[in-house]
């Protein structure tokens, strides 16, 4: 039987027009909801941009002025399409070309206005993260074959780089939007890979499943339960856990002096829970807080994570950002809601000088305490720009000057023990990852 290969497999040439009427109807249910989303986004930024005006921002700042346009430019695209997505709602092989032409054009478009909205705002605030949030949002939302996500992409991300070329004055800032947006550009496309090859992976799934039932009718009842535990547990796999991870690894691969630092993390977290007896729930939260962090700094330029002199206090602040970003990043995530307190407050410091909330003692939460230890212990013991790594006797030395000021006494008590009882090679464990 002649059949069409697909990077997860192969579909018979019979049901090549059934996988492309699901693929097509899938994305279209999806599309028409962030259609109706996006409209009523853009009202709310009109009405935005109407205060600015009124505020004088416009002629203030003329970047306001054009994200007017932007958002205008939102709001009509969504008001041509959003009658199409009513019309075309029905599941008609006759509509599949016209439905896919009209989730086209909003994945387009969306991405388009992204693009320039990111553009425009190089002139307010030279930040590209509407670009960014964009085109993940496309990757998420539709499962596009690979060559045609591929043409989204390209077309909208060279709009991107010319645009920010011509109004990004500032050469450093350009150089981490080029580094930032490619990166992250490239991860879209391959995430949009990842899960168009799930969804092909699980049509065949579905499709051997249901040749299997008609071969074998004996085997009927088991078939059945096997399908609807496979179901069960593909639901409740959290697929933005593997998302949100592998824009953790997109973070440190752009610094060599980060790389692994998640990890490093998330080994002197782990055993400290494990010394202290903490829950394995307790545990898992600290795992995933661990590698989580600090993905809010996928949004910091480049240009200020990496610079090996002093920050600037605009820049500092831009820093401090990131804790409220990673919280900002992984609120919508069923996976994370247990640990965002962990990604927010893993800066306080005990003593209530820390930030974003200048929380103090056991106001912090007791695990982002234990995770903000482990963090201090690889920043002294990695390499950095502007000095070599240290040796574990300085972070003893940090530990106690810092207790009851940064850190939980308590706390740097156990992590002291622990040190002392593992000889002070910590570092050279070997440590069990947690089966989640």
């Amino acid at each position: 039987m002649v059949q069409t290969k697909s990077m997860s497999g192969y579909i018979p040439i019979s049901e090549k027009n059934k996988f492309d009427q699901e693929l097509i109807n899938s994305n279209f249910d999806r599309s028409k909801n962030l259609n109706f989303i996006l409209f009523m986004v853009s009202m709310v930024l009109l009405f935005t941009d109407r205060l600015n005006m009124q505020k004088g921002l416009w002629t203030l700042l003329p970047g306001y002025k054009y994200l007017f346009y932007t958002h205008l430019l939102l709001f009509l695209i969504m008001l041509i399409l959003l009658p199409f997505f009513h019309i075309y709602r029905d599941i008609e092989p006759k509509q599949i070309r016209c439905k896919l032409l009209i989730v086209l054009l909003l994945a387009y478009f969306v991405i388009l206005d992204c693009a320039l909205t990111s553009i425009v705002d190089q002139c307010i605030h030279g930040e590209i993260t509407v670009f960014i949030i964009g085109a993940f949002a496309i990757a998420i939302m539709n499962n596009f074959k690979p060559l045609t996500s591929l043409g989204v992409y390209l077309t909208n991300y060279s709009i991107f780089i010319i645009g920010i070329t011509f109004i990004q004055k500032n050469p450093a800032i350009l150089r981490g939007h080029y580094v930032n947006g490619t990166i992250l550009a490239v991860v879209a496309w391959f995430l949009s890979i990842i899960l168009y090859n799930a969804k092909v992976k699980d049509f065949l799934s579905r499709k051997t499943i249901e040749h299997q039932k008609t071969e074998l009718e004996k085997a009927n009842q088991l078939l059945t339960t096997t399908n609807h535990n496979l179901h069960e547990s593909l639901s409740a796999l959290d697929e933005s856990q593997n998302i949100i991870f592998t824009l953790t690894l997109a973070l440190e691969s752009k610094d060599p002096y980060s790389h692994g630092h998640s990890e490093r993390v998330k080994d002197y977290a782990l055993e400290l829970a494990r010394f202290l007896d903490l829950s394995k729930v307790d545990q898992v939260n600290i795992y995933r807080a661990a590698i989580l962090h600090d993905i809010g700094k996928i949004g910091i330029p480049d240009a200020i994570l990496n610079k090996p002199s002093a920050l600037t206090r605009e820049e500092w602040l831009i820093m401090k950002s990131h804790p409220e970003r990673g919280e900002t990043i992984c609120s919508k995530l069923n996976f994370a809601r247990e640990i965002l307190p962990i990604i927010r407050h893993h800066h306080e410091r005990y003593d209530g000088k820390g930030y974003p909330d200048g929380l103090s003692g056991e106001n912090i939460p007791f695990l982002a305490r234990l995770v903000s230890i482990a963090d201090t212990v690889d920043a002294i013991t990695s390499s950095r720009p502007y000095r070599s790594a240290g040796t574990f006797e300085q972070v003893l030395e940090e530990l106690q000057k810092c207790a009851g000021t940064q850190f939980d006494p308590v706390l740097v008590s156990a992590f002291i023990s622990l040190l002392n009882d593992k000889n002070g090679k910590i570092q050279d464990q070997n440590i069990k990852l947690i089966d989640l």
